[in-house]
């Protein structure tokens, strides 16, 4: 029994890590983490933390895929906020627009990667 608790332990290691925000460091893009590896997410990350609007909290990044490719989504929960959510590849370059030139059905396997620690959404 010991020897499989250890092995659950250990697995729960090796899969993913968390920050101290407790949301997943996941490798993605080439890096280990892309939100400290990648200069144009980082910056992304900045203006959301730097941000001091009664909004701000509402704002958060999720990564995802859409057809086969890893892609950042700019994400709100802010149901008073005429929400425009730009979707990002690897390189910081724009894809489109969520439920515009990109359909919500089409991007899988989303995950919230940052948001503030006031942040309300779950």
């Amino acid at each position: 029994m010991k020897k499989i608790i250890l092995l659950i332990y250990c697995c729960t290691l090796v899969c993913c890590t968390n920050d101290n925000t407790g949301l997943p460091i996941i490798t993605a893009c080439n890096v280990t983490n892309p939100i400290e590896n990648l200069s144009w997410l980082q910056a992304q990350v900045n203006q959301i933390t730097e941000n001091e609007s009664d909004v701000a909290p509402f704002f958060y990044i999720e990564i995802a895929e859409y057809k086969g490719e890893t892609i950042f989504i700019s994400n709100n929960c802010c149901a008073i906020c005429g929400t425009i959510v730009p979707i990002y590849n690897c390189s910081g370059e724009l894809l489109g627009l969520l439920n515009d030139e990109i359909k919500i059905k089409e991007v899988i396997n989303a995950q919230t990667i940052f948001s503030r620690p006031d942040s309300p959404c779950k």
